[in-house]
């Protein structure tokens, strides 16, 4: 069993009598909306960090996870917010690479159980615009607004309510893809008789593949268990980019119905799509264009 592995398993263990958290280890990894598939090699390090500390037995505890054991909610509940208030705002958003503008001022609004597919030629911005709504990317210029509050990823709770599937996902090396559920469950608080998870592998496909390393997978199975991941959180705003590009037919039709499901219980939904999708019509199309967003109807 590798080092990483096992500090996995480690996390929630006890030691020596004292409680262990997985606390600040979740934490790290809801600054990243999709967990565990797409961390920069610096935050790596810094998870890496943690659970060492983890693995020495030391004690800690934050708003998720008190000395008590308890568990507070980490999102606010979709009764709260208003009902006029749209789950996603985006106004103004520029972003700029060096001399080059990729977004110039783009904006968009999405409410409850609405779906949106984003279009545009390669190049246009389309990843850039995702990763700027999913606060992995800071605009230059511009505010991102989450259930009518400002949203950069810097705060925790608002990063439970968003799930962002990129579009080359990325996983730990020697965690298998049973290991990387598992680990997203934990870090996430999810109720274990209320999990959708192995329905989810199941749908996909990947039920008897759970012991296998993502390495192994191909692209089309690596996007499977990236969407799994998604999916599993149940998130209020949904943010994929090229979703259906490495899928085949039958795991595109299931992505859909997918889809349908999650905007049925009122998820908004962002996807980048070159192409129709089977059995799924959104609500609306964004064109992205020379930086700058068109609204229009399917």
């Amino acid at each position: 069993m590798t080092g990483w592995s096992k500090a996995v398993r480690a996390a929630g263990s006890s030691n020596g009598g004292t409680r262990v958290s997985e606390a600040p280890l979740a934490d790290r990894l809801r600054r990243m909306p999709s967990i565990l598939y797409a961390e920069s090699p610096m935050r790596k390090g810094a998870l890496r960090a943690d659970l060492r500390a983890i693995r020495k037995g030391a004690f800690v505890c934050d708003a998720v996870g008190g000395k008590d054991g308890g568990r507070k909610a980490c999102a606010t509940p979709a009764h709260a917010q208003p009902l006029d208030v749209p789950v996603l705002r985006a106004e103004g958003i520029v972003r700029r690479y060096g001399a080059v503008e990729v977004l110039s001022g783009a904006s968009l609004a999405l409410s409850a159980g609405e779906a949106a597919f984003l279009e545009g030629r390669n190049g246009a911005g389309k990843s850039t615009l995702l990763r700027c709504l999913a606060g992995w990317d800071a605009p230059d210029k511009g505010c991102v607004e989450l259930l009518g509050r400002r949203f950069d990823g810097a705060d925790r709770a608002q990063r439970a309510l968003v799930a962002f599937v990129p579009d080359v996902p990325a996983f730990y090396d020697d965690l298998t893809a049973g290991e990387h559920v598992r680990f997203v469950q934990r870090a996430n608080r999810l109720d274990p008789a209320d999990d959708v998870a192995e329905g989810l592998m199941a749908r996909f496909g990947l039920g008897g593949k759970r012991d296998l390393l993502p390495s192994s997978y191909s692209r089309g199975m690596r996007q499977k268990l990236a969407l799994v991941l998604a999916f599993a959180r149940r998130p209020r705003l949904l943010l994929l980019d090229e979703p259906y590009g490495p899928l085949d037919p039958e795991a595109s039709c299931v992505l859909s119905a997918l889809l349908e499901e999650a905007r049925a219980a009122g998820t908004a939904i962002v996807a980048s799509c070159h192409r129709d999708a089977p059995g799924f019509r959104p609500d609306v199309v964004l064109r992205l264009e020379d930086g700058r967003l068109s609204r229009g109807r399917p």
